[in-house]
């Protein structure tokens, strides 16, 4: 069930598909709403305790507990521990490197530049630290690049 769930929300690299989260999560937030109106609608409705107690049960069994289970089953999904090095795709990568050139490429006109290009040289580093085959070498251009251009801006690497 869950990998049919992870098919249908998740393309093969793992990317969400943004249409169908928008409309599970708009599904489940109505869930939501409606157990909550049921449950103010119910004190009225209910004329025992005990069927008000069971129905306030079904209510949360059937209507707020998919959405518990799909929040915590989003958060196992992509969850980072502590301490255990993430590993990156190839594309994820790409994409870190290709966002961290551009912001470089942007700071040199800026007043802070020197502050911008010192803060991304320690990510460019840290991406070339983690990266892994030829993305490594790739990794490590692009933070000799921002090295660069920061000592051009009077920065000079720490670390």
């Amino acid at each position: 069930m869950m990998q049919r769930l992870n098919r249908y929300l998740f393309d093969d690299d793992g990317r969400g598909r943004r249409t169908r989260l928008v409309a599970a999560w708009i599904v489940l937030i109505f869930l939501a709403v409606a157990g909550s109106v049921m449950f103010a609608v119910m004190q009225f409705a209910a004329p025992h305790q005990l069927s008000a107690f069971i129905l306030m049960i079904v209510i949360v069994v059937a209507l707020k507990a998919p959405l518990i289970a799909f929040v915590g089953w989003l958060i196992y999904r992509n969850k980072e521990i502590p301490g255990v090095p993430v590993v990156w795709t190839d594309r994820e990568v790409r994409e870190i490197l290709d966002y961290i050139t551009t912001q470089a490429r942007a700071s040199a006109g800026r007043p802070e530049a020197g502050a911008r290009l010192a803060y991304l040289s320690g990510e460019a580093w840290h991406v070339a630290d983690q990266a892994e085959g030829g993305l490594k070498a790739d990794a490590v251009g692009v933070a000799l690049e921002i090295d660069r251009l920061a000592a051009q801006h009077g920065v000079q690497r720490t670390s």
